[in-house]
């Protein structure tokens, strides 16, 4: 599987083995988590940077789980449909500024990620409109 930008650069996926897939691409739900931590960190930037924080670190690490059965459309023990989507999502940033109070850090961090588009994305419920071209051959 390929997704392309409109620039021409293209990103390979692949499913884990665990789920058929070859392991040897990104997984797509490794490039979500990734544009969530991408965008989280280059939003604290911009947010240290107005504020005039010069970090001397800066990492952000997301993590989700899934449940596979998700993805197949397989029911739970009750019957309804499992959730294909993350069952959680967590974001872990580490950050310093030398001279910068904790609790100064921490309110930077909160406010840059209620400005982050991806956070948003996911933490809201964001409409989506689906659009189907079936051609024949």
């Amino acid at each position: 599987m390929v997704a392309s930008h409109g620039n021409g650069q293209q990103v390979a996926t692949d499913l884990p083995a665990a789920l058929g897939g070859s392991d040897d691409e990104l997984p797509p739900g490794w490039l979500l988590r990734a544009g969530l931590a991408s965008c989280a960190t280059a939003s604290v930037a911009l947010a240290a940077a107005a504020a005039g924080i010069e970090p001397s670190r800066l990492e952000v690490e997301a993590r989700s789980r899934s449940d596979s059965r998700g993805l197949f459309g397989m029911a739970g023990a009750d019957g309804e449909p499992v959730y294909a989507g993350p069952g959680d999502v967590q974001r872990l940033v580490r950050i310093a500024a030398a001279g910068v109070a904790a609790a100064t850090l921490r309110a930077l961090v909160e406010g840059a990620l209620r400005c982050s588009p991806v956070s948003s994305a996911l933490s809201q419920a964001t409409p989506q409109a689906l659009h189907i071209e079936v051609e024949t051959a």
